[in-house]
């Protein structure tokens, strides 16, 4: 990685911050972290700014359209051009089936298209494994996560960015708190270290864990009917 500007869309999420952590290299790195104002957004901010960074925050809403989203862009990486991306967004705690793809899948969609047309060095897009195995109880986050999931490697092979696609099962969070804790769970932590391998080779898709990408298929060749209901 180069030493331009770094942005974390998703100021707020524990994972984003986790790969986040890995990627960034030493003080003094400029960070934009982008999210719905928080404490936990002005928190992550300070920790950085702590650790010698210095940090822009900037508002983002998935309500937002492509030349909005340019706007924030723009006025986000004026005088420093943008390096790294990493896109950590999505909600299953969604109130509609059309809230869950617009912030899962349609607004990401838009969001990786005006990142990629500032040519960055490497996009990183954490997806999940519902993006390829989709579930019935959380259907409108696994509809919107196959949306972005696909736009993000349609994306690569078209503008020659370099993007990798983050393909993680359970992850232990403050979204998952209260849920029962599955086979393969794992934590941001693991899947920070797995997104800075994966970047370091230039991979374009990665599951964490690695035998996440073999269960899924497994399970897609077995019958739904047969699954625990948790599972369809």
């Amino acid at each position: 990685m180069t030493m331009g500007s770094v942005l974390l869309v998703g100021g707020s999420s524990e994972i984003g911050m986790a790969v986040l952590t890995q990627l960034l290299g030493p003080a003094p790195r400029r960070v934009i972290l982008a999210g719905r104002p928080s404490g936990e957004l002005w928190r992550n901010a300070e920790k950085l700014r702590d650790a010698g960074y210095p940090v822009h925050t900037t508002e983002y809403d998935a309500a937002l359209g492509t030349g909005e989203l340019d706007g924030m862009l723009d006025h986000a990486c004026a005088n420093h051009p943008l390096e790294l991306a990493i896109v950590a967004v999505g909600s299953m705690a969604t109130t509609s089936f059309e809230e869950g793809l617009l912030v899962n899948g349609t607004a990401i969609s838009l969001l990786l298209q005006a990142l990629v047309r500032r040519k960055p060095e490497q996009v990183v897009l954490l997806s999940s494994a519902a993006a390829v195995r989709p579930r019935t109880s959380i259907a409108a986050y696994s509809l919107g996560k196959q949306l972005a999931d696909s736009t993000a490697l349609l994306l690569a092979r078209q503008s020659g960015v370099r993007v990798l696609v983050v393909r993680p099962g359970f992850v232990t969070t403050r979204m998952t708190a209260g849920l029962p804790k599955p086979p393969l769970a794992t934590t941001p932590e693991r899947v920070a270290r797995r997104v800075a391998a994966a970047v370091e080779v230039h991979k374009a898709i990665v599951w964490v864990p690695g035998v996440m990408s073999l269960a899924v298929r497994v399970l897609n060749l077995v019958p739904r009917r047969l699954l625990p209901a948790a599972w369809r």
